[in-house]
């Protein structure tokens, strides 16, 4: 295993995600749509943090999946879509075989940019702040079932002009999904909206907090007081909104993003337990240990050696 520059994978396009994780190449390298069952089983059960350059949405028809929005958990459900972008963090745990279909698409493919004016409100769910599931009805997943099987025969289709029809059917696909997520949106109250704003910005916060952690621009790891003060709220009231949207105290979100972190290093690079522990703001290795312990039942060796191939 090569030290890397980041403990964070930059995964820079299709191709390169599906060698990283053994999916085999995609028929085109800007465009694939392909059901989960085709997915081999074995592959793609833990992955630690990575970031892609490129757009993928996920329609989940029958799945048993657990999943990090960044440092958000999500617990999969049948009928429901999540969506990457580029830059965004994610991690992944599942069991069980996945259903459904994935359509991956790059920026040059589908023309989309995220830094262009008004991309927001014409794609809201490829968004930092958006909410990280889609729920879906039967009829529109029924909807986009025929599309996404449409758009896997065009792939395969001899066709001179299918790369052109694709990409068509692709703009009136995320249409459908975008007026799902509205209708989603509409039926949340102005408080829980309120609330999610402020979760959100926790989110942001303590990853950014975390990016200046593990360069050594920060000594401490992070706290619900120091994260608070930050946002200008008490730390009681974040707390009380964040336990109250997600069932978890703001300081157990920010130990789940501090495991994933130290995942990510101990997947991703040489570096000895010691300087991990440093990077991440332990006072020492033997509590750096015990943390890791209790909250993944592994010590960081025994992680290194059972999950992560040299």
């Amino acid at each position: 295993m090569s030290k890397r520059l980041s403990h964070i994978p930059f995964i820079r396009s299709i191709s390169d995600f599906f060698s990283m994780y053994g999916l085999g190449k995609p028929f085109h390298a800007d465009i694939m749509c392909m059901r989960l069952e085709d997915q081999p089983d074995e592959r793609l059960m833990h992955v630690p943090l990575y970031r892609v350059n490129f757009f993928r949405v996920i329609h989940f028809t029958n799945s048993n999946l657990n999943f990090y929005a960044a440092d958000k958990l999500v617990t999969v459900s049948d009928n429901c879509i999540c969506f990457s972008f580029p830059g965004k963090l994610e991690s992944w745990t599942r069991t069980g075989k996945l259903s459904g279909y994935v359509i991956y698409f790059s920026p040059s493919f589908s023309g989309l940019d995220v830094t262009q004016k008004g991309f927001d409100a014409d794609y809201p769910f490829f968004n930092f702040n958006s909410e990280p599931m889609l729920a879906v009805d039967g009829d529109m997943a029924t909807s986009l079932k025929l599309d996404a099987e449409s758009m896997i025969d065009e792939i395969y289709a001899d066709t001179p002009d299918k790369l052109e029809m694709i990409r068509k059917m692709l703009m009136v696909y995320l249409h459908k999904l975008k007026r799902a997520y509205q209708k989603q949106v509409s039926n949340l109250s102005p408080d829980i909206k309120l609330n999610k704003s402020l979760y959100n910005r926790f989110r942001k916060e303590l990853d950014n907090y975390m990016q200046q952690l593990v360069i050594q621009k920060r000594s401490a790891m992070p706290t619900v007081a120091r994260t608070a003060k930050e946002l200008h709220v008490n730390p009681n009231y974040l707390n009380s909104i964040i336990k109250q949207l997600t069932g978890k105290t703001a300081s157990a979100h920010i130990q789940e993003k501090l495991v994933l972190e130290a995942k990510a290093f101990l997947a991703n690079t040489d570096f000895q337990v010691t300087d991990i522990a440093d990077k991440l703001g332990f006072e020492n290795t033997p509590y750096f240990n015990r943390f890791f312990k209790k909250n993944t039942g592994h010590s960081p060796s025994a992680y290194r050696n059972q999950f992560v191939k040299t």
